[in-house]
C-alpha cells in the first residue's frame, strides 16, 4: 500500500526540465545563417537558462550580425522567476511569473512530458498563450504562439532538430557549429511572370493597389541612406516622422527593372491614405508593381511578427 502511495504520488509531479548544453546550426531555405546555444542547469529548487543566437543576414540585407541572448532563473517546473533579454546590445527585464514557462524551453518541457499543454511567453516580444505537443510517428509535434513544429528529441531531452516548416526555418544539432563568414547564398530575386506577364498575385497577397495622390515636396528627399534597402527603409521613416508624418516599414516583393526582389521600404500616413515611398529605388510615391506581405513601425513585437511572415513565403513562392 505504502508503494503504491509512494508511486502515485510520483506520477503527480510533472516532470521537470531537462539538464545539459546543445549547440544547433541555423538553416533558412536550406543554406546555414548561424548558431544557436541552449544551456539548463539546475540546483535546489530553481534552474539558470541561457539561449542565444548570432544569425548573419543575407546579403541584400547587409550581411551584418543579429544577436539575441535570453538568460532567465525558473522554477523546477519551468516557470519564470527572472529574466532579462538583450537584443543586438539592447536589454531589458522581464518580471517573474511562475505561471509561463519561457518560449525557448518550451520543446524541452513538453518533451519532457511527453505532449500536453503549457502555458508560455514569447520573452522577446511579450506575447503570450499555449504551447501544445503531440507525439506522431517518433516525432514531437509542437504548437506554440500558433506556429508548427517537428521536432526530433535526443536521448538527453535536447531536441536533435526543429523545424519550422511555415518559415523555412530548421535548427540541426551540432556541436561544431559556426557562424558564417560570409552572408548567405539567400536568392532574393524572385521568380516571375515572363515577358509581360501581368502580376496578379505573390504567396496569397494580391498585387498591391496603386498609391493616393502626393505631393513628393511634402516628404524628405528619398536619399538610400544605409548599405541595404532595410537599413534605408528605417532611416528614412525617422527621417518622415521627424516632420511630425506617421511611418512604418513595410516588407515584401517589388519589380526593380529587371525583375522582382525581396525588398523593404516606407509607408507614409497622408490625409488620402498610406503612401509608399521607396528610398532604395528613389521613388515618391514608390512605383509598381509590388506586394506587401507585412508592416511594422518598428517595435520588437511587430517587426518578429512581420519577419515570421516573410519567412513563411522566402524560396516557396513565385509571383504569378
Amino acid at each position: 500500500m505504502i508503494a503504491l502511495l509512494l508511486a502515485l504520488s510520483l506520477a503527480a509531479i510533472p516532470p521537470q526540465i531537462p539538464e545539459g548544453r546543445a549547440r544547433y546550426r541555423v538553416e533558412i531555405a536550406g543554406a546555414p545563417i548561424g548558431i544557436s546555444e541552449l544551456a539548463v542547469s539546475c540546483s535546489g529548487d530553481g534552474c539558470a537558462v541561457r539561449w542565444r543566437s548570432r544569425l548573419r543576414l543575407p546579403a541584400a540585407a547587409g550581411g551584418g550580425l543579429r544577436a539575441r541572448r535570453i538568460d532567465a532563473r525558473l522554477d523546477r517546473a519551468g516557470g519564470i522567476r527572472s529574466a532579462e533579454v538583450e537584443v543586438d546590445g539592447v536589454r531589458r527585464s522581464l518580471p517573474g511569473d511562475p505561471t509561463v514557462v519561457p518560449l525557448s524551453v518550451a520543446e524541452l518541457l513538453l518533451g519532457a512530458r511527453q505532449g500536453g499543454c503549457i502555458p508560455v511567453v514569447d520573452e522577446e516580444t511579450g506575447r503570450r498563450g499555449r504551447a501544445c505537443g503531440e507525439l506522431e510517428g517518433g516525432r514531437l509535434r509542437v504548437e506554440a504562439l500558433g506556429v508548427v513544429e517537428q521536432v526530433v528529441l535526443d536521448d538527453d531531452g535536447f531536441p536533435a532538430e526543429v523545424e519550422i516548416a511555415s518559415q523555412g526555418t530548421r535548427f540541426v544539432r551540432e556541436a561544431g557549429a559556426e557562424l558564417p563568414l560570409a552572408p548567405p547564398p539567400l536568392e532574393v530575386r524572385v521568380p516571375g511572370p515572363p515577358g509581360d506577364g501581368v502580376p496578379r498575385r505573390f504567396c496569397g497577397h494580391p498585387v498591391d493597389p496603386p498609391p493616393p495622390p502626393v505631393d513628393p515636396w511634402a516628404f524628405p528627399p528619398p536619399r538610400p541612406d544605409g548599405s541595404s534597402c532595410r537599413e534605408q527603409a528605417s532611416a528614412y521613416a525617422a527621417a518622415v516622422r521627424r516632420r511630425g508624418i506617421p511611418a512604418r516599414i513595410a516588407l515584401g516583393v517589388a519589380h526593380d527593372g529587371r525583375g522582382f526582389v525581396w525588398h523593404a521600404w516606407v509607408e507614409a500616413r497622408t490625409a488620402a491614405g498610406w503612401v509608399p515611398i521607396d528610398p532604395a529605388f528613389g521613388q515618391v510615391p514608390a512605383e509598381g508593381p509590388r506586394f506587401t506581405i507585412a508592416r511594422h513601425g518598428g517595435a520588437p513585437a511587430s517587426e518578429a511578427q512581420a519577419g515570421r511572415r516573410i519567412l513563411g513565403c522566402w524560396g516557396r513562392a513565385s509571383v504569378e
